[in-house]
């Protein structure tokens, strides 16, 4: 194949890369998350609902102490003790439980990870 075909064969759409969807729920949590596997799809729904709190808008920054979130409590999804991870559906038979506490641990483990490697590049530097 020559130097043009093989730039326009990089161009094609693959089927291999798609990713599926999954449908994770979980407390008030309800969100259909693009991932690799439904365990990556727990953990990406893990991060969802941690950036909703962690996250500054940029009015806060801007108003410093005395500006106040407005977000209330009500407005947050919230997960329960169990993630439900479905390719079919919300609420579908094949859902596969998983302990809400296990895929934190792996999100932790993941975020310190990239904080660890984040630090060895900038050392580096």
């Amino acid at each position: 194949m020559t130097d043009q075909g093989s730039r326009f064969h990089n161009r094609l759409p693959s089927k291999e890369l798609a990713m599926p969807n999954y449908y994770v729920q979980s407390g008030s949590f309800r969100r259909i998350i693009e991932a690799e596997s439904n365990r990556r799809a727990a953990v990406s729904a893990v991060q969802l609902t941690i950036e909703q709190v962690l996250s500054l808008d940029e009015e806060m920054i801007e108003g410093g102490e005395d500006c106040v979130l407005s977000r209330t409590k009500d407005s947050y999804a919230v997960l329960s003790g169990r993630l439900f991870v479905s390719e079919i559906g919300f609420e579908a038979s094949d859902a596969v439980e998983l302990q809400t506490k296990d895929i934190v641990n792996e999100w932790n483990h993941f975020v310190t990870t990239l904080d660890r490697l984040e630090r060895l590049l900038d050392s580096a530097v």
